[in-house]
């Protein structure tokens, strides 16, 4: 007689085990899921978004440059070297490679004085006029002997005006007075004169003077730091200022820090 497979041949059964013990198992099943629950709610609340890397990390705020300006003369444009080795081009490089924050404006004209007109009818006051402003830190006024033979009242009120405008335009601004750099022969005596009114005007106004001369920054008109006319700077006399020029700015940046 030969066998048919039955429909319960497609059905799924765990052999030996009744319907009822099936149920109970199922039972139990629910039971154990729901303690789980029970004992570890879920947070349905919606995830904070992170903030944004940069938002960890402040960004830090930059140094703002000392601005600078310098009046002046010939001393001061590279006149006799080049615009490219004028001293206050070499500070500006040296400030840089020291990272000094400055931004340096040289206004200097060759020929010009507080009182002489110099390229493109330029004078110390001119120059002032047209650079210095509230912004404004740092005023260095470098000669002149080109105010020789000027009457010695008329250049001292001319340089207490100068100062005067200085004080106006940048309240705040440091001022420093630097005389003529050399008294060497028949100029000497005009220099001597033009030195003095410098000074005494540089006093009435409270404001720094610093004298070369007395100083003796240059020794002599042999010396190598003047080219050959014997009265401007040769390539190492820009090096020179630039770094006695540094010097004062260093000890007033100090001195207004301290």
């Amino acid at each position: 007689m030969t066998r048919r497979r039955g429909s319960m041949s497609r059905g799924f059964r765990v052999p030996g085990t009744s319907v009822a013990a099936l149920c109970a198992l199922a039972v139990a099943l629910v039971l154990t899921g729901c303690s789980l629950a029970a004992s570890s709610p879920v947070d349905l609340k919606s995830p904070q978004p992170k903030p944004p890397q940069d938002a960890a990390r402040p960004v830090q705020g930059s140094t703002a440059p000392e601005r600078i300006v310098i009046i002046g003369d010939s001393l001061s444009t590279g006149y006799g070297t080049s615009p490219e080795e004028a001293w206050p081009r070499l500070l500006r490089h040296e400030l840089h490679a020291a990272s000094v924050p400055a931004k340096i404006t040289n206004e200097a004209q060759n020929g010009a004085g507080y009182l002489t007109l110099g390229d493109e009818d330029a004078t110390f006051a001119s120059q002032i006029s047209e650079s210095v402003n509230a912004s404004t830190d740092v005023v260095v006024l470098f000669g002149s002997d080109n105010d020789a033979g000027q009457d010695p009242e008329e250049l001292r009120a001319a340089l207490t005006d100068a100062l005067g405008e200085i004080s106006t335009r940048a309240p705040h601004a440091r001022q420093i007075v630097i005389g003529p750099l050399t008294g060497f022969d028949a100029l000497e005596s005009d220099v001597t004169i033009i030195r003095d009114q410098e000074q005494a005007a540089a006093r009435d106004a409270g404001v720094e003077f610093v004298d070369p001369v007395a100083e003796q920054w240059v020794a002599g008109p042999d010396s190598p730091l003047l080219g050959p006319d014997g009265e401007h700077p040769s390539s190492e006399g820009q090096q020179f200022l630039a770094g006695k020029i540094r010097t004062l700015l260093d000890q007033h940046r100090v001195s207004s820090t301290g």
